[in-house]
């Protein structure tokens, strides 16, 4: 199967904006066109992604302008819904054409069903090949969802996009609050497609196996040519270069008052001798005022240029100074959180743990974690991550067997970082985590880029990334900061910038790091080397 070629555009867009409200608007005069390569959307949460896709397939309309569509085009939301009591083939919008077709195959060949079928007479065969290639092939029709695994449910949901022979695909999300397995197949599907893909993530892995990046900010799109990790390089070019025009602006507004400065000096000097000389020499006063009149007029025009020019370089170095990306580092001292090597975390002995159902999560489960470890925690959905953390931090009991926490001070991060109070300020948070002044607070939380009146915001208003940023920020702080710090899934549905910081902060951390994620790359950024695997018991 060949790629579509670039020049057949199956979406082009001309001049759109779009309104939440009367004058409000999310963009403005926005023109893209897409087709047969595979685009990634990024952008900060907020920034409008899920609104244009949703414009783009036409769930919703444009305030103003047009989009014309060609082609067959599947839209996968980010927040779909499953009905778990439907089977495979109701979930696939197959189960009638199946059923008309082999009746029509049995002799009955009725308007009625024939109409049924219609132009589908491949669409055993088709699914056939979709589930093969999804590795399903042995997958029941008939099977009803809940009886699924998450992997498999998954893969249904990619089989029903696919059988509708799509020629573009549109994706929010797909990789958010799946399972590595789960999002290997995603990986698979968008390195084997033909046709053309845009797709919303925050999943570097799957992001750098596309062509292009196209970044949403402030209403407007960039385009960058390559795939993830280009566009990161090409953005870093970029940066450096604004970097560069602002130190220019800087200077530039320095020279120009220097020199309007020295001007005003002289004129000054100029207007001092004149009166002087007039004095002496004892000028006529109708001659001494137009003297006056005239010195007084090019003074004002002196400095009326001198005030545009400075006016003109104060703009340039304003816009210079908007044009840079928010920084992302995060430099602090967290060398109380300082582990020695050899050091006992947490060890279990012949753990065993199930819930009330009675199927075994844990049999006779042993570990032993020491020193300043940095661990992943993987598993399928389901297979006792969040159990086997609870079951360290003695939130539960084990039915036999032993655990040993070896560390007084530890934190746990989950993603709704329930340690934070959310009608409580920022500031208070802290303070009543770690016991800070007022003072010593607020330089604290800046070293977290939480700067100014951004302390006194309350956690509720905070973005996702703004949240898992303050809860690190406040459980850090203090004098016993913890030595064991786990996290539960740290960087779902945050836009890059705020994974990224989240690495810097964890960075400087010296303690053991037990982490739940299915994000390699994030993974990888903060140390992690180590990785345990949970399978499901049979």
């Amino acid at each position: 199967m060949n790629r579509q070629k670039h020049h057949d555009s199956i979406i082009v867009t001309n001049d759109i904006s779009f309104e939440v409200r009367s004058g409000v608007s999310i963009f403005r005069n926005l023109s893209v066109s897409f087709n047969g390569e595979k685009t990634g959307l990024v952008g900060k949460n907020g920034s409008g992604k899920t609104t244009l896709l949703r414009l783009l397939f036409g769930e919703l309309e444009p305030t103003s302008g047009k989009i014309q569509r060609a082609g067959h085009i599947v839209y996968l939301p980010q927040d779909y819904q499953l009905n778990l009591q439907q089977t495979v083939s109701e979930t696939l919008g197959v189960k009638e054409k199946l059923e008309a077709l082999n009746k029509v195959e049995s002799g009955n060949k009725s308007s009625e069903l024939l109409e049924v079928v219609g132009k589908d007479w491949d669409i055993q065969s088709r699914i056939s090949e979709i589930f093969k290639r999804l590795k399903i092939e042995g997958l029941n029709l008939n099977r009803v969802l809940s009886s699924l695994s998450g992997g498999e449910r998954t893969k249904v949901v990619i089989a029903k996009l696919l059988i509708s022979k799509p020629e573009f695909i549109i994706l929010d999300e797909p990789t958010n609050n799946l399972d590595r397995e789960s999002r290997e197949i995603i990986y698979e599907l968008i390195k084997n497609w033909q046709h053309g893909l845009l797709v919303v993530s925050h999943d570097r892995n799957l992001l750098n196996l596309l062509d292009q990046i196209l970044e949403l900010s402030n209403g407007k799109l960039k385009i960058y040519g390559g795939n993830y990790d280009n566009y990161k390089e090409q953005k870093g070019l970029e940066e450096q270069a604004v970097k560069r025009q602002l130190v220019g602006a800087e200077q530039e507004l320095k020279k120009i008052k220097k020199q309007a400065q020295r001007t005003k000096e002289k004129q000054q000097k100029r207007s001092s001798q004149g009166k002087k000389l007039r004095d002496k020499i004892g000028m006529p006063k109708i001659i001494l005022g137009k003297m006056k009149e005239t010195s007084e007029t090019t003074s004002s025009r002196l400095q009326k240029l001198h005030e545009k020019r400075i006016e003109g370089a104060v703009s340039n170095l304003d816009e210079a100074k908007a044009k840079i990306s928010p920084e992302n580092q995060i430099n602090v001292d967290l060398s109380g959180t300082k582990v020695p090597t050899g050091k006992l975390i947490v060890e279990t002995k012949d753990l065993n743990f199930s819930y009330e159902d009675n199927k075994p999560l844990f049999q006779n489960f042993t570990i032993s974690l020491h020193g300043p470890i940095r661990l992943a925690l993987n598993g399928p959905n389901g297979s006792g991550k969040t159990t086997l953390i609870k079951l360290f931090l003695k939130e539960l009991e084990p039915l036999n067997g032993e655990v040993s926490l070896g560390v007084d001070k530890f934190a746990y991060l989950d993603q709704d970082v329930a340690v934070l109070q959310k009608d409580k300020t920022l500031i208070d948070n802290l303070k009543h985590i770690s016991n800070l002044d007022d003072n010593i607070a607020r330089k604290w939380l800046a070293r977290f880029l939480f700067r100014n009146e951004d302390v006194f915001k309350k956690v509720e208003v905070l973005s996702g990334g703004e949240r898992m940023r303050a809860a690190l920020a406040c459980i850090l702080a203090g004098d016993k900061p913890p030595q064991l710090l786990i996290l539960d899934e740290p960087t779902n549905n945050l836009d890059l910038d705020s994974i990224e910081q989240i690495e810097s902060a964890l960075l400087n951390f010296q303690g053991a790091l037990i982490v739940i994620s299915h994000d390699r790359n994030f993974l990888r950024n903060i140390g992690v080397r180590e990785e345990i695997t949970l399978l499901f018991y049979s």
